[in-house]
Order: structure tokens, then sequence, then C-alpha cells
């Protein structure tokens, strides 16, 4: 009986310790009688030079040769410039109705989104935006998101603004909802009781198996991206979901509010940046 007690004893004794480094580790305190959490953010491991450094070191060219030699996001960027002047819907309209033929009244406009829209009184991204106008300007069904026909549509809209500085704002209304991407972007979640700062902010530029691990700014410039990994071209929230299942964390719908302020979040970190779509991952 002595025994089984000492041995749950040490039991204890161990979860304790765990709950302790846990807890020492854990990105957010929570004060007494608040629900509020105070972030506590990680000091970077490198500068966004070094991770270019390393990058060019561990990878050398061969993304970019690859992407030069012919990027197949192109073809799907082809494809949305054909739905962008496309009649659909009820009120006959395409979006070249609106926005002048080939889009000349949205050059610059992707280099501000994410942006607050006080009629969802919350954020709304370049994605969100388009099927907003479908549904109120064309009369037309929104598209399904990281559908074909709405990726296509996402990626020709913002490149139009390519070799634009992205300029986001978190001024006014936006600011809250900025704060709150941040604490999503810190809060430890899932299985493995990670967050996206461990590896982008704590150990950007270091190793995970074979993959170097990629530094927060720059995150947002380049998507919709083909990745070689999917075959395929995809949007930034779909690797918000690919990291949340890593991490054995239950992914979010596209377009959710948590998101899109966290891709405000990162949208706003690389400010300055030029937008370049469709980009090129490994």
């Amino acid at each position: 009986m002595n025994r089984k007690r000492l041995a749950l004893l040490q039991v204890l004794m161990a979860l304790s310790v765990i709950i302790v480094i846990t807890s020492i580790e854990f990105v957010g305190s929570v004060r007494a009688g608040s629900t509020e959490t105070e972030i506590v953010e990680y000091t970077p491991s490198i500068s966004p030079e070094e991770y270019e450094r390393r990058y060019k070191e561990f990878y050398g060219d061969t993304t970019k040769q690859m992407a030069e030699e012919g990027n197949p996001g192109e073809l799907m960027l082809e494809d949305g410039e054909e739905l962008f002047h496309s009649v659909d819907g009820s009120k006959g309209k395409s979006c070249a109705s609106c926005h002048g033929e080939n889009g000349k009244d949205l050059v610059g406009a992707a280099t501000t989104f994410p942006k607050y829209d006080p009629e969802i009184k919350g954020i709304k991204t370049v994605a969100l935006q388009i099927n907003m106008c479908r549904e109120k300007r064309m009369g037309a069904k929104p598209l399904k998101y990281e559908s074909y026909d709405q990726l296509a549509l996402e990626l020709y809209v913002k490149s139009l603004s390519n070799g634009m500085p992205i300029n986001v704002s978190i001024d006014g209304p936006a600011g809250p909802f900025y704060e709150k991407g941040k604490a999503f972007y810190y809060k430890r979640q899932g299985q493995f009781n990670f967050n996206c700062a461990i590896c982008h902010v704590k150990y950007a530029g270091y190793m995970a198996r074979a993959n170097l691990i990629s530094h927060y700014r720059g995150h947002a410039d380049h998507w919709p991206s083909y990745r070689l990994k999917w075959g395929a071209v995809g949007s930034l929230q779909r690797r918000f979901r690919g990291c949340m299942k890593n991490t054995r964390t239950k992914p979010l719908p596209y377009q959710s509010e948590e998101y899109r302020n966290l891709e405000l979040y990162l949208t706003y970190i690389s400010n300055g940046l030029p937008i370049q779509v469709p980009g090129f991952r490994m």
C-alpha cells in the first residue's frame, strides 16, 4: 500500500513539474478575475536579412529558377483575368463593369487589404470583398472559398498591385482586430501546445526536419501561391489550416473571423514589402 502511495506521489510530482514548466513557457498569462490574456512576445531568433542568407545557403536559387522557368500559377492568373471580364448574376454585370477594363481602377487596391469594414463590423480580406461584390453588385452567387474560380479571381485582383508596397492600416477601428490577430498568433493550441510564434519568431531560420523554418516577416506578400507540396495554387488561409493540422489543432473555416484577424496581423508585419503574386513555394 505504501509503495502504491509513493508511486502515486511521484506521478503527481512529475505532473506538477510539467505544469510549472508549461506555465513558465505559456505565452499569455490570464489576469485574476479576467478572461483577457496578456501577450508576452518572443525575442526574434534572427533578422529577416539573416533568414534570407540562410535560405540561400540552404536552398540556393532552386525555387527562383523553377518559378522563372514557369510558375503554374500563371495559368490560373490568366483564367482569373477572364473571370474578371465575364458577366455573371442577375444584374448582367462583370467585375470590369464597375472596376474598369483590365481592372484599371483596382491598381494598388490590394495593398490596403485586409482592412476594417463598418458594414460587417470586422476585417475584410480581398477574397471576402470579391464575394460581397458578387452578391450585392452583380446578383451572383458567392464563390466557394479555395475553389479554382475563387482563387483565380483573387489572384488576378491582387496581381493588379504587383510590385507595389503593402500599406495596411491598423488605425482606428482596425486596431482591436489587429490585437486579436496577434493574440491568436501567440495562443498555444492543439495537442502539441504550439503557437505560430514558436516556429516563426522564436526558431525562425532553424531546421525542422529537412525544412528551414520561415521568418514571420514576409508571410503575406505572395499569396495566392503555387506550392510544390500541394501541386496547386492555394491561399494564405490554406497555409494557416495546414499549420494547425501539423500541430494537431482543429483547423477553422476559411474566412473565419480568427483567420481574417490573423491575416491582418501578418500583412501589417509585412508593410513595405512589394506584392508579388502568384508566389512559388516549396
